[in-house]
């Protein structure tokens, strides 16, 4: 992420953040990582006790 300071729309001092190419591309792998992981989840927590 970068920052820099601006003024906000009621002109008050603020800090204003962007998300850089870099990470959105770590944004978009860890997503994918985490929906894969709660797919997993699922499928677990869908079982029933004579599929275990």
């Amino acid at each position: 992420m970068e920052g820099e300071w601006g003024e906000s729309d009621n002109k008050r001092k603020a800090r204003f953040y962007r998300l850089t190419t870099t990470g959105r591309r770590r944004l978009q792998q860890e997503t994918r990582n985490w929906n894969r992981m709660a797919d997993i989840m699922a499928g677990i927590l869908d079982t029933t006790p004579e599929e275990a």
